[in-house]
């Protein structure tokens, strides 16, 4: 993966929106129910693109909607996912879901990502309900974090919705450095809103932005000097969904890369709405190495 915002693969939102209609094969039966060894299997469509494997952001997007299809009176809590291997874009997938826990309050799933013999994505995934509330703490937004209205468009052809950071093109410009942190804000209004939906836009929106980060400081001369191109790929991300939230609102997405070295990256993402709620917050692990010289 190489620095700049050419970086990432072009989606239009018809795309996305195609993707996220899984189709139900099995068993047959009412929405929620489930096989008597508690597995329910959905049909899931993949974007084709250049990048010639299975969307990472698709796969996590399509996880939310299938674990809330399976267990509809309930919502995704947390996420936690591994890539084991490249799965095929031109090809259908079949994903597998498996009740491993259902109760009054609390869900536990587990969905794999199939296609043939080979799975390429396998999530744990909790749903719940909201419960008699004890204590209430978050961390806060920083006041002096600069507003959507106070920052310029980033045009991130992965997500075909608005995305703004300070300084806009210019942040993840190659042949300029900056910290491993970077501060976007994002909105989706060209989607119909609902809570699955706004889970499911978020998931793959927090998906594309561990590499870019983890590169800001080395600029295009830095990493020709260190073995030519920079080749990520993401191993594993967890996403914990605190509050409910609209896809329609700007969100505020805080990446930072905490540690690269050995081949390895760590990052994790906090997202905040516009009044200082944490919404969400996301950890990601995969392996940053040199690519091939241009």
């Amino acid at each position: 993966m190489a620095g700049g915002v050419s970086m990432w693969p072009s989606i239009a939102t018809a795309d996305v929106v195609d993707a996220l209609d899984l189709e139900r094969v099995g068993p047959k039966g009412p929405e929620g129910s489930a096989d008597p060894t508690g597995v329910v299997v959905f049909r899931a469509r993949n974007i084709v693109t250049r990048i010639p494997r299975t969307l990472g952001a698709q796969v996590l997007a399509q996880t939310v909607v299938a674990a809330e299809r399976v267990v509809p009176h309930m919502a995704v809590q947390t996420l936690q996912g591994v890539f084991p291997r490249a799965g095929d874009p031109t090809e259908p997938v079949d994903v597998r879901v498996e009740r491993l826990h259902e109760g009054r309050s609390v869900a536990m799933l587990q969905v794999g990502f199939r296609q043939g013999a080979a799975e390429h994505f396998r999530a744990f995934v909790t749903l719940g309900v909201p419960g008699a509330e004890l204590v209430r703490h978050a961390d806060a937004l920083p006041v002096e974090v600069p507003g959507p209205e106070e920052c310029a468009e980033l045009p991130v052809p992965m997500l075909p919705w608005e995305v703004r950071t300070f300084g806009g093109v210019d942040a993840l410009a190659p042949e300029l450095a900056g910290p491993p942190r970077l501060d976007l804000w994002t909105r989706c209004a060209k989607v119909a809103d609902g809570p699955t939906t706004a889970r499911a836009i978020l998931a793959w929106t927090t998906e594309g932005f561990l590499g870019p980060v983890a590169l800001r400081p080395y600029p295009r001369d830095e990493i020709e000097r260190r073995g030519g191109r920079a080749m990520s790929v993401a191993l594993a991300q967890n996403i914990t969904f605190h509050q409910e939230f609209s896809a329609h609102e700007w969100l505020l997405l805080r990446c930072a890369s905490e540690y690269a070295g050995d081949g390895r990256m760590h990052g994790r993402i906090r997202v905040f709405t516009r009044d200082g709620r944490l919404v969400a917050s996301v950890t990601a692990d995969g392996l940053m190495r040199p690519g091939v010289r241009p």
